[in-house]
């Protein structure tokens, strides 16, 4: 009697977790709808329906509808997904609720990595890589070298997490205290090349570090949308050995979790996604810290519900800001990364005054 009452306990703890899920994925085509009729021009709902199904329309309204707002709102989409489960699956291999991309350094150190690149090159920098180079080498002429340059900086940051990490006496505060000093160190790396660029190097490196999703196209969308499938895909395999890590590595290797094999690869996959989204939209901070926190406050610490809530939750998130922003002033486009910064920023001091486990 006592295990009929468990198991239809843990039936109906499972149903709510799913129906809260649910209620959030539903949210999802109504805000990337949305997003796609916000915008300087206005174009009404029936109109774009009809453009969306391939129906006759202005042309000039068709194009901006698939040249502009459709990749915007898609890139809001995937970067906010890949933001916010690369957050939470940090938050897991390092038991702390405070790891985020933006607070451990790795994204300023993906940045030092673009700017270096930028500034080790002759030419402009557009939306999909750098052209028009004199003296660089033809690998400075695609998109690929921009991100493998921030991948590779942001590589040696989370190499140089690991390894303190993996040391018994370092606590999990001293790895927030590193993440801090390596974003002031990458930070301040990325100002003197600025300060040595020359003018157009110097535009290209302020561009790369607004992050904004209006840069998107159709070429760098089709990019994050394979980095996000393969990353999300392995941290929910994942998801079992997360929550074997949250009881401590000796417990979760007598469980048969390789635990170092998993964390290392979690932090490669992440470190890899974010790479990617910073080269193609810029830093957009706090996403990957203040989603999964606020997503174990509603479904708990099972990270085969965080995961994939954190992954709508971030998503809803970045559209919702992005129409925000688009929204503040007529005419005027505001990066959408000032909106996630001011969210962001008072939600973690509140989180360093009011520390809790979630």
């Amino acid at each position: 009697m006592i295990l009929h009452s468990v198991i239809d306990e843990y039936r109906q703890y499972l149903r709510r977790k799913r129906i809260l899920f649910a209620g959030m994925f539903l949210l999802l085509p109504f805000a990337f709808f949305l997003s796609i009729t916000v915008g300087p021009v206005k174009i009404g709902f029936t109109e774009i329906v009809q453009i969306l199904l391939g129906y006759e329309a202005p042309e000039t309204h068709a194009r901006i509808i698939y040249h502009f707002r459709l990749p915007q709102a898609l890139a809001a989409l995937l970067a906010g997904a890949g933001l916010a489960i690369s957050g939470a699956t940090m938050q897991a291999v390092l038991r702390n609720p405070l790891c985020s991309p933006f607070t451990l350094g790795i994204s300023g150190a993906a940045v030092f990595g673009a700017a270096l690149v930028i500034f080790l090159s002759e030419g402009s920098v557009t939306t999909t890589g750098i052209t028009s180079t004199k003296y660089a080498s033809t690998i400075f002429r695609s998109f690929g070298s921009v991100t493998a340059g921030a991948f590779l900086s942001s590589c040696l940051a989370t190499a140089l997490i690991l390894t303190l990490s993996g040391k018994r006496s370092t606590k999990p505060e001293t790895i927030i205290l590193i993440g801090v000093a390596l974003g002031a160190f990458y930070g301040a790396g990325t100002m003197m090349l600025q300060y040595f660029a020359s003018e157009w190097q110097l535009a290209a490196m302020v561009y790369w570090t607004f992050g904004d999703t209006q840069r998107a196209t159709w070429a760098s969308v089709k990019i994050m949308s394979l980095f996000v499938v393969v990353s999300v895909i392995y941290f929910i395999s994942q998801s079992w050995n997360y929550n074997a890590l949250a009881l401590g590595e000796e417990n979760a290797r007598s469980l048969g979790v390789p635990v170092r094999r998993m964390r290392l690869g979690t932090m490669f996959f992440a470190s890899l996604l974010i790479s990617v989204l910073v080269a193609s939209l810029g830093i957009i901070g706090f996403v990957g810290l203040v989603v999964p926190h606020g997503v174990r406050l509603w479904v708990g610490s099972d990270n085969r519900f965080v995961l994939p809530c954190s992954l709508v939750c971030g998503a809803l998130l970045l559209l919702v800001a992005d129409i925000a922003a688009r929204s503040i002033s007529p005419g005027c486009l505001m990066p959408v990364s000032i909106l996630t910064a001011f969210l962001g920023a008072p939600l973690f001091f509140l989180m360093l005054l009011n520390r809790r486990e979630v």
